[in-house]
């Protein structure tokens, strides 16, 4: 009904007038976003809806719609804490809760020493990891995530060090850690990034890498999604010990995916 409307009005007045009023708009929007729980499965529709319901007239929900659809685009980053904050607060997980197969595997004979888990969410992997003797740090741009981390450290008996960062801005240090797990991160598969994250490693350290993989080719895929074989690219300059092109069981689906493993060791 919402589209109808919006096509039928598609010659209607402004209602969005000036780059101010586009940044009150997606403000807006952003703070209503982030109060809504993981069962919103269309934010931007039901924020619609939901002025539609305030008594907006339908003008002025076309406009917003635009400046939204836009930003969402431009500006998607922005909205990842908040979307992984309603994720982890939720009593429902959409994902795996337990360790990462592919890290128990290939952890099973390594020596503990010290751990890096970028982006840890709930820290299933960093508390597996501490129960096994790793001294590791972990950190996430999700507060709510950090924070389900913490308690679940508290609750197995473990200690870990979890951290409210964004890649950007951890200092990832250089020969640190024993092990760095990329288990479903949203770090650009670019440099400096991958750089930093090499030299973090000490020699003979591990690296640890699953995600979903890029199946459209498009030149304006997300940068984190590996294409086929990249992976052998930007980690070149490591010992390859294990790497695969699957469809299995995903973390982070409900259905088997396409996904890139890797081990290396530096």
């Amino acid at each position: 009904m919402l589209r109808r409307r919006f096509l039928l009005l598609a010659a209607a007045p402004a209602a969005v007038r000036s780059a101010g009023d586009e940044e009150k708009v997606w403000r807006e929007y952003v703070e209503w976003y982030r109060r809504q729980p993981i069962s919103v499965t269309d934010p931007r529709r039901s924020y619609l809806e939901h002025l539609e319901r305030s008594g907006l007239g339908a003008a002025a929900i076309q406009e917003r719609a635009k400046v939204i659809e836009r930003f969402s685009i431009q500006r998607r980053e922005e909205l990842h804490p908040f979307f992984f904050d309603r994720t982890y607060s939720s009593g429902t997980p959409r994902f795996n809760a337990g360790p990462n197969s592919l890290l128990a595997e290939a952890v099973r004979d390594k020596a503990p020493g010290r751990a890096l888990d970028v982006h840890m969410g709930q820290g299933r992997n960093a508390v597996f990891l501490a129960s096994k003797g790793w001294q590791v740090t972990g950190f996430d741009f999700s507060a709510e995530g950090v924070r389900a981390a913490e308690a679940a450290a508290r609750k197995a008996g473990v200690s870990l060090t979890a951290l409210v960062r964004r890649h950007e801005d951890f200092d990832f240090g250089r020969a640190r850690w024993d092990l760095v797990v990329m288990s479903y991160t949203w770090v650009p598969l670019r440099e400096p990034y991958i750089q930093r994250i090499v030299e973090s490693l000490r020699p003979r350290g591990l690296l640890v890498f699953e995600h979903l993989m890029d199946e459209s080719g498009s030149e304006g895929a997300a940068a984190w999604l590996p294409k086929p074989n990249q992976l052998l690219q930007v980690f070149g300059g490591l010992r390859i010990l294990r790497y695969e092109d699957v469809r299995a069981s995903a973390d982070w689906s409900w259905r088997p995916e396409r996904i890139a493993r890797l081990v290396g060791e530096k």
